[in-house]
C-alpha cells in the first residue's frame, strides 16, 4: 500500500470522514483526497506526524510502510522559535575567526542563564529560544577557537548548552534535531574528559534512546555511564549526581520493560547516593536530588502500572518544593497518569490544570497530557468543561 492508501485505510478505520481529518491537519478535503489517491507526492515530516497524532498512530511506518519511527520524540505543536534554534545547531562556524576568543566567564554566564530560566519560567520553550541563538554560536565558537584560555572549560560549557538545545527541541515535529545535539553534546563532553560532563550528556542521549523505544541502546549506554561513574561518585557532588540520576535512567527503563525486581533495585541505589548530597542540592539538567526520590519513585510506579504505589510516593513530596517549574508539572502530569489508571477522573482533570498552571509549556509537549485529555473529553460529563479548556490549552482537537 502507499501512504496515501494508508492514510485512508487507517481514517476509515477510526470512522473520521475526510473534511474532519483535513480540517484537523489545517487542509483542505481536495487536498487530502489527492493524498490518498497518489495525485500528490507523500506529506513531509511535520505533516506526516499531524496525520498520525490524529489517527491515533504511534508509529509512522503504520503511515508509511518503512522502517520502525515511534512517535514518543514528535510532537504536532511546533514551537515558534523552533527553526531559528535549528538555524544555529546547524551554522557552527566551521572555520578558524580572527576574532578574540570569547571570554569563558561570559560564556559560563550565559549557560547559567539558561539553565536558570528553564528552571524558573513556565514558558521555559520561549525563554530558550531567545537564548539558545546566540548562546550556541558563542560556545561554539569557544569551544573551537585556537585561543581559548581554557579548552576543557569550553567544551563542557557547549555541551551543556546542548544539552539546553536538547530540552527545548524535544518532542517537537524535528525528532532528526534531537538526535544531532544529543550526540553532539556527548563526542564534545567526550573530548574534554570530564566525567560529569560525560555523564550529563549520557542522561540527555539515554532520555533520547528510551522515548524512542530504543531500550536496549539505552541500557547499553546507561550501563557504560555507570562503569565510567562508579570509581567516581564519592569524589565529588556533581559525580555523585550524575552517577544517581543514571542509576534512576537504570531503573525507569527497566520500568518501561516491566521488570519490576530490577527497576526498584536501581532505585534503591539511586536513593542512596542520592542521600550524600547536601539537602538543597538540585541539579537543573537531570533534577538530580535527594528531593526528586519521591519524583522518581511515582514515575517507577506508573511504569510498572502500579497506581497505588504511585500514589503513595506522591504523597510524600509537596509538588511547590520542586524547584524546576517544568520538572514540577511533569510529575503532576506523572501523578495524574496514576489516578487515571485508578479511575479517578476529576484528580485528573485537577491535577493537569495544576501542570498548565505550573508551567504551559510542559504539557503541550507531553503525549501523555494529550493522552489523558482525550481520555478526559469522552469522559463524564463532570470533567468535560474541564477537558475542553485543558485541550485549548495544550494544543488536543476538542
Amino acid at each position: 500500500m502507499t501512504t496515501g492508501q494508508r492514510i485512508k485505510a487507517l481514517r476509515e478505520r477510526r470512522g473520521i470522514s475526510r473534511p474532519v481529518l483535513a480540517g484537523l491537519v489545517g487542509r483542505s478535503e481536495g487536498w487530502l483526497k489527492a493524498i490518498e489517491n497518489g495525485r500528490l507526492q507523500t506529506p513531509k515530516l511535520p505533516m506526516l506526524v499531524k496525520l498520525a497524532d490524529h489517527l491515533r498512530v504511534t508509529d509512522l511506518s503504520e503511515l508509511t510502510g518503512s522502517a520502525s519511527l515511534p512517535l514518543s520524540l514528535f510532537s504536532v505543536n511546533e514551537h515558534p522559535s523552533l527553526s531559528v534554534v535549528r538555524r544555529a545547531v546547524d551554522s557552527a562556524p566551521l572555520t578558524l575567526t580572527d576574532d578574540q576568543a570569547p571570554n569563558l566567564d561570559h560564556v559560563a554566564a550565559a549557560v547559567a542563564t539558561g539553565w536558570a530560566a528553564r528552571d524558573s519560567r513556565g514558558d521555559h520553550r520561549t525563554a530558550l529560544g531567545e537564548l539558545l541563538p546566540g548562546l550556541l554560536t558563542a560556545a561554539s565558537i569557544a569551544a573551537s577557537h585556537p585561543e581559548v584560555s581554557d579548552r576543557r572549560r569550553a567544551q563542557v560549557l557547549h555541551a551543556s548548552a546542548l544539552n539546553l538545545t536538547q530540552m527545548f527541541s524535544a518532542y517537537q515535529a524535528d525528532g532528526t534535531l534531537v538526535w544531532r545535539v544529543a550526540e553532539r553534546a556527548l563526542a564534545t563532553a567526550r573530548s574534554a574528559g570530564d566525567p560529569a560532563a560525560i555523564g550529563q550528556a549520557c542522561w540527555f542521549l539515554v532520555q533520547a534512546f528510551r522515548e524512542s523505544g530504543q531500550w536496549d541502546s539505552a541500557q547499553t549506554l546507561t550501563d557504560e555511564a555507570l562503569r565510567l561513574l562508579t570509581p567516581l561518585r564519592t569524589d565529588s557532588p556533581e559525580l555523585a549526581a550524575a552517577w544517581s540520576s543514571m542509576a534512576w535512567h537504570a531503573a525507569i527503563t527497566h520500568a518501561r520493560a516491566g521488570e519490576a525486581g530490577l527497576a526498584w533495585g536501581w532505585f534503591d541505589r539511586a536513593e542512596a547516593t542520592a542521600r550524600t548530597l547536601p539537602a538543597t542540592w538540585w541539579s537543573s539538567p537531570t533534577s538530580a536530588s535527594v528531593r526528586a526520590t519521591a519524583v522518581h519513585g511515582v514515575t517507577i510506579a506508573v511504569e510498572l502500572r502500579q497506581p497505588r504505589t504511585a500514589l503513595r510516593w506522591a504523597r510524600r513530596i509537596e509538588p511547590a518544593l520542586i524547584p524546576a517549574k517544568p520538572r514540577r508539572a511533569r510529575h503532576l502530569v506523572e501523578v495524574a497518569r496514576a489516578h487515571e489508571m485508578v479511575g479517578d477522573l476529576d484528580q485528573v482533570a485537577g491535577l493537569l490544570t495544576e501542570a498548565v498552571t505550573a508551567a504551559s509549556e510542559t504539557p503541550r509537549w507531553n503525549k501523555e497530557t494529550h493522552d489523558l485529555v482525550r481520555s478526559l473529553l469522552t469522559g463524564p460529563a463532570s470533567v468535560r468543561p474541564a477537558a475542553r479548556e485543558l485541550a485549548a490549552a495544550v494544543g488536543v482537537a476538542a
